[in-house]
């Protein structure tokens, strides 16, 4: 990002590396992980145009018990961010919930379904939430809608989005195709820049180019985006 102009994105569509959640984002305390975030997002706020929109993919996370005699606990990622992208600058306009099916999700309900003891009853986790920011700017929206890209019928009509998770990804933290391809739709114009700072696989480079967008992405693992671009250069267009 450090060689991006000022303004150049149009639309920024992410899902972070969650804290400790996999073995690529290993982080002493919650603290230093929300650190690193904030100078990553302070980065996507200078680089995306007034108007635009940052929609973050992010989930509570579940750090599982060192032994048998301390708990495990769940933390709250997504109640960090909102004040933490808020502070950069961004407006928070809406939280999207993403439902999977109950089958996609850990058993954590075992336990309690055997003795049903109060106190200690844990849901299945089948959900994660989108959320989207807006960089704010000097004139209203209205100035930037455009009669171009018009979204077709079909389109989701609530905030309670139900996706299936991606399965077959070489990527250990995979976002659904679904999920980039709706926000690419409702939150960008054909011929816009897309922009990933956690691109991954690629998946929201490849639904970029399916629906006619540019894309930029950044990633640090050198497998992941070898992976990336042997994707991109199987995706056909039209």
């Amino acid at each position: 990002m450090a060689r991006m102009q000022d303004g150049a994105i149009d639309l920024t569509v992410t899902s972070p590396p969650y804290f400790n959640a996999r073995s690529y984002s290993q982080y002493e305390t919650v603290s230093k992980y929300i650190d690193v975030m904030d100078s990553i997002f302070n980065e996507i706020y200078r680089v995306l145009k007034p108007n635009r929109m940052c929609v973050v993919n992010i989930s509570p996370v579940l750090v599982p018990r060192a032994k048998r005699s301390e708990s495990s606990k769940r933390i709250p990622l997504p109640y960090y961010f909102v004040p933490m992208i808020e502070n950069i600058g961004f407006d928070f306009l809406e939280d999207i919930i993403w439902v999977k099916p109950e089958g996609a999700a850990a058993n954590r309900n075992g336990g309690f379904y055997k003795h049903r003891k109060p106190l200690s009853y844990k849901p299945n986790i089948i959900t994660e939430y989108i959320l989207v920011f807006k960089k704010p700017s000097k004139y209203l929206l209205d100035k930037d809608l455009k009669n171009t890209s018009l979204v077709e019928d079909g389109y989701e009509r609530s905030n309670v989005w139900k996706m299936q998770p991606e399965t077959t990804s070489k990527h250990s933290a995979p976002f659904p195709e679904a999920l980039p391809d709706k926000i690419i739709k409702y939150y960008s114009y054909e011929g816009d820049i897309v922009y990933d700072p956690f691109i991954g696989s690629g998946t929201t480079a490849k639904m970029a180019l399916l629906n006619n967008r540019k894309y930029i992405g950044s990633e640090l693992s050198a497998e992941y985006v070898e992976i990336a671009k042997e994707r991109l250069k199987q995706t056909k267009l039209f």
